[in-house]
């Protein structure tokens, strides 16, 4: 009995282009086409992010089609030069900053035609599934990585096909879930061959530590529902740790995030109590006076300067000295704001900023939302919508987190549709990167 693989199409016999910066021919993308974007941190074992996934999905249903009166059943295929053109189309910087960028490779980006600009040396490009078995696999994966490219092999299980690539990989992709899987095998394989271990989808503290054991790298996907069971407490842990508890320090932070979420918020009391961290007054003064606010004279006083920040501003950078011993500190507040402004645009409403930030503020510190929810002291509203996704502002938060986790039906069942939640989301993610940055005072990856 024959129990070969059925054989994958054949790559297209024209190796890529032997100059970078080569541009495939442009295509007009359909009115109707609807796109969504997703986006997901890829970590190493410490919690560092190195880069970010990217993916984008395109809905052809609503396309018109040569006979108008035409019924579509079921799903439309998507050409390829179409989702390829949507690749294009996203400005990556404002994406990932200057991590790497880890794209699902069209066949145009497999003939060379990759996007850009991006941050040289930092784009991945993650070979299609069963890659390994199509006509020249390896001199064309040994021709992108000579445009400076990095490769990235999904679904890797050490086969002699998949092996022969390693000379030309940077990346290779594991499923720690799979039961048998002998991952420490695969990860001492790839490491003779210098090539980096991910794991993809570890959503619980159990296999991460499989993961940890094996010496595997890092982590893809699966980000959101991880952070979330960690804030819950992760009953599948190793031992069982639950929550954490806040430090003094980030009761204090807390503490000051109630008095900026006031009606009316006293500025004399704000000062007072940044007066009284010599940590927190000094990065109120040097963000108060750094370039972006393009102040005529230099501000010497935290009052002067929390009344200049505005309430925004100050519990932002609340929020990132909270976050300032992670080794992802950047990119964690870059999550927090990303989720409050997505918040804020899909629900017109400031309050749905409060319910991003401080569940994402949870998310990030690892602590339940009623921890954080006591101390601050919030609305009904706003409460309620943290706890329970309930409320006026509880379908908001919902379809944004549903997001974060790539479950369209999720987002379906609050009532919005998914490309609406993508838009406000990609814009929320740029918008949220010079304040991270800023505030954080990153140096890059």
């Amino acid at each position: 009995m024959n129990t070969a693989p059925p054989a994958a199409p054949a790559a297209p016999s024209v190796l890529v282009p032997a100059t970078t910066g080569a541009v495939a021919p442009r295509v007009q993308i359909p009115a109707g086409a609807v796109s969504t974007v997703h986006r997901d941190p890829v970590a190493d074992l410490s919690g560092r992010v190195i880069g970010y996934t990217v993916a984008v999905s395109v809905d052809m249903t609503h396309v018109p089609t040569q006979q108008t009166a035409q019924r579509r059943t079921g799903p439309v295929p998507v050409p390829t030069d179409v989702l390829h053109e949507h690749y294009l189309t996203l400005d990556l910087p404002s994406l990932v900053a200057d991590r790497y960028v880890f794209l699902p490779a069209t066949p145009l980006m497999l003939d060379g035609f990759v996007p850009g600009p991006v941050t040289p040396g930092r784009l991945v490009l993650e070979l299609p599934a069963r890659y390994e078995h199509s006509d020249e696999a390896v001199e064309r994966a040994a021709a992108l990585r000579a445009l400076g490219v990095h490769l990235s092999l999904l679904h890797y299980r050490g086969e002699a096909e998949q092996a022969a690539l390693l000379p030309h990989l940077s990346f290779v992709v594991v499923d720690a879930n799979e039961p048998d899987l002998p991952l420490a095998r695969l990860v001492h394989q790839a490491h003779q061959a210098g090539v980096r271990v991910l794991a993809a989808d570890v959503q619980t503290s159990r296999v991460e530590n499989d993961c940890r054991a094996a010496g595997v790298d890092g982590l893809r996907g699966g980000y959101g529902a991880r952070a979330d069971a960690q804030a819950a407490g992760d009953p599948e842990g190793d031992p069982p740790t639950g929550p954490r508890v806040l430090r003094a320090g980030e009761l204090q932070c807390l503490a000051l995030m109630h008095l900026l979420s006031q009606p009316e918020v006293d500025f004399a009391a704000v000062s007072q109590v940044v007066d009284t961290d010599p940590v927190l007054t000094l990065r109120v003064l040097h963000l108060v006076n750094s370039g972006a606010f393009a102040l005529v004279s230099q501000i010497d006083t935290v009052h002067q300067a929390v009344v200049l920040l505005g309430v925004r501003e100050v519990t932002t950078l609340v929020s990132a000295l909270m976050l300032d011993a992670r080794p992802d500190a950047m990119d964690s507040l870059w999550f927090i704001l990303a989720r409050a402004l997505a918040c804020e645009t899909l629900a017109e409403d400031s309050a749905a900023y409060t319910v991003g930030m401080l569940s994402g503020l949870a998310v990030q510190l690892g602590v339940p939302a009623d921890v954080i929810l006591e101390t601050v002291g919030v609305s009904d509203a706003v409460a309620d919508a943290i706890r329970a996704e309930e409320g006026p502002y509880g379908p908001v938060l919902a379809a944004v987190r549903a997001h974060e986790r790539r479950d369209e039906p999720g987002v379906l069942a609050t009532g919005l549709q998914p490309s609406d939640v993508s838009a406000a989301y990609v814009r929320a993610v740029a918008d949220a990167l010079e304040t991270a940055q800023a505030v954080t005072r990153d140096g890059g990856a």
